[in-house]
């Protein structure tokens, strides 16, 4: 059965047949509420197995790396673990071939979000959106987000600042 699913065709016809079926998901109230599933889930569905501030220090055969202890009142202590092993244990968060991470799931999946979340915002009378800041320059944006004119002088108050040179993207300021 598995090879069949291979064609792409047959898959794409699979697919089609299960968003065709209205689904109905029955899920058992939580003890703590919804909004301790929301921060469980996203524990796991949109981070990476380790970011690089939890890692202390490596060597030949070793790497040392913070974590939280959940038994001893959510304190942070090292650990240390052989090469072998940290790399077996980073390697169990790597999805299988063929699984994704989650992104986005029910109205704003990419299979759906054209067709669903118009027909959302139909029905709930929500009005379209239009960007906030478009055709506005970096400057008018800025003035927006702070209050106050910041081309204004901070010393004098009167005159107005204007700009002699700017570093381009990824450009490095040298002393």
């Amino acid at each position: 059965m598995r090879k069949v699913y291979q064609n792409p065709r047959i898959f794409q016809d699979l697919l089609n047949q299960c968003y065709a079926k209205d689904w109905y998901t029955y899920t058992k109230k939580t003890f703590s509420g919804p909004l301790a599933v929301v921060q469980y889930l996203g524990r796991y569905t949109h981070r990476i197995a380790i970011a690089n501030t939890r890692m202390v220090s490596m060597d030949e055969h070793t790497v040392t790396f913070t974590i939280r202890d959940y038994k001893c009142s959510n304190q942070t202590r090292s650990v240390t673990l052989e090469g072998v092993e940290f790399i077996r244990r980073f390697l169990m968060h790597i999805l299988p071939k063929g699984f994704i991470k989650i992104r986005h799931y029910g109205l704003l999946a990419n299979r759906n979000k054209k067709t669903k979340l118009k027909l959302c915002r139909k029905l709930t009378g929500s009005p379209a959106y239009k960007p906030k800041f478009e055709g506005l320059k970096t400057i008018e944006i800025l003035c927006i987000l702070v209050g106050r004119d910041v081309t204004v002088c901070p010393v004098c108050k009167k005159g107005k600042l204007r700009v002699v040179n700017s570093l381009s993207p990824g450009a490095i300021m040298l002393p």
